[in-house]
């Protein structure tokens, strides 16, 4: 049979609507089968829905550039464009927008500081976090578990790790925050603007903790990765240590505080699964992964063809903007048996894709499953008859990239 080669302009896929709603999935499981490659008017993008292509794409980075993964959706302004460059903003790229040699080179530094054995040493601090978070809470009839317990908890052990105070949480929380509106959102004139003051902020936060550990290193991240640079520029420039402390502090915490959110929201939409968990704790690991599969806070994740591709008798042309549609990817039926179900038993939960795959796969995974395991375990003991607040009115960020919630009204006796 002949390769066939859909004209964007005239796929089936044009109706889709790829920004996060609660009727994404059920159009994505269309999409897998009517036509599981297509091109998205709405945004520009050529889209893939199967497990095995968005895992084909991840790990091929000859044939594919990670560069556009925190490209802004809305380009920028040119008054936001001079508000950075006067603000001396020269971020060099994230771990996530590099490619080849240079992202060899970066994350060869930047592995040795974040790795398993370094995030185990976090736990005690960990568990002593949650314990106060639920502290805090506990006699409380109604909280919001998204503004009350999960928006700081991830940041307070991210910023352990880098050595930010506890003072500084609200300042960088709300500098990080800028950086997903401008660069996976459509962004208006103001955003931008507003967006482009916060990041220069931030970035001068981050340039001068970088001088500040050149001159009294500590036992942080920042510091230990310019030991590891030793002087050397060519290990890694000042600007690289900047961007990588700037790119951790935000990474670090926003993606674990939407997961947290999504995964209890989606246990307390499945009372028999919360009940499960609540009798048996041990299975929070794998409710870690299952809520990551079922409502993952990483919903789509882009590249650039470097060449002229096909998937599935569809040529793709070289230069094309490609969205790797993790939420379709983790409920493909060829991969997850009765993959619309949520079961916190279920045995290959492990192969979801929301923390990537391949020479990009998320450094801070280890830390962000070691984390939410132990929010499920120790919530589950504290507050089994915890409830969600009915109706149940999820907002979301307008995003393509996130399963962004907005709040998460729960009961907690």
């Amino acid at each position: 049979m002949n390769a066939i080669t859909i004209c964007p302009f005239h796929s089936a896929g044009s109706s889709f609507k790829p920004y996060y709603s609660l009727e994404l999935h059920a159009a994505l499981e269309r999409q897998r089968r009517d036509e599981s490659v297509f091109w998205s008017e709405e945004i520009g993008y050529w889209v893939l829905t199967k497990h095995a292509d968005v895992l084909a794409v991840l790990h091929d980075g000859q044939r594919f550039s990670a560069q556009n993964t925190t490209r802004p959706v809305t380009p920028m302004h040119p008054d936001a464009l001079a508000i950075l460059k006067d603000g001396g903003y020269a971020s060099t790229g994230s771990h996530s927008s590099l490619d080849g040699e240079t992202h060899k080179r970066i994350r060869g530094v930047t592995s040795q500081v974040l790795n398993l054995r370094d995030f185990i040493k976090l736990e005690p601090h960990i568990r002593k976090l949650v314990a106060e978070a639920m502290d805090r809470i506990d006699g409380t009839d109604q909280v919001d578990l998204l503004h009350d317990v999960n928006y700081e908890l991830p940041a307070q052990v991210v910023f352990k790790l880098l050595g930010i105070p506890d003072s500084d949480i609200p300042s960088v929380k709300k500098w990080a925050g800028t950086r997903s509106v401008i660069d996976f959102s459509p962004a208006t004139y103001e955003q931008q603007i507003e967006g482009a003051k916060n990041l220069v902020a931030y970035w001068k936060y981050c340039a001068d903790m970088v001088q500040d550990r050149l001159r009294h290193p500590r036992d942080d991240f920042t510091s230990r990765m310019l030991a590891i640079r030793n002087g050397d520029a060519a290990v890694m420039s000042l600007d690289e240590a900047t961007t990588h402390t700037f790119g951790v502090a935000f990474a670090g915490h926003e993606t674990t505080t939407n997961q947290l959110t999504n995964t209890f929201r989606t246990l307390l939409q499945h009372p028999e699964q919360w009940q499960a968990l609540c009798a048996d704790p041990s299975l929070a690991a794998n409710t870690v992964e299952e809520g990551m599969r079922y409502a993952g806070a990483v919903i789509g994740w882009r590249r650039i063809a470097l060449e002229d591709v096909e998937f599935r008798g569809v040529k793709i042309p070289a230069g094309a903007p490609i969205m790797l549609s993790f939420a379709s990817a983790n409920r493909d039926e060829d991969v997850f048996e009765d993959p619309q179900r949520f079961d916190i038993r279920r045995k290959n939960a492990r192969r979801q894709l929301t923390f990537g795959n391949g020479v990009h796969f998320c450094l801070g995974a280890p830390l962000a499953r070691l984390e939410m395991k132990i929010v499920f375990e120790e919530f589950s003991k504290r507050f089994p008859k915890m409830r969600l607040v009915q109706p149940d009115e999820a907002k979301h960020m307008h995003t393509f990239v996130f399963r962004a919630p907005r709040a998460l009204p729960v009961v907690l006796q």
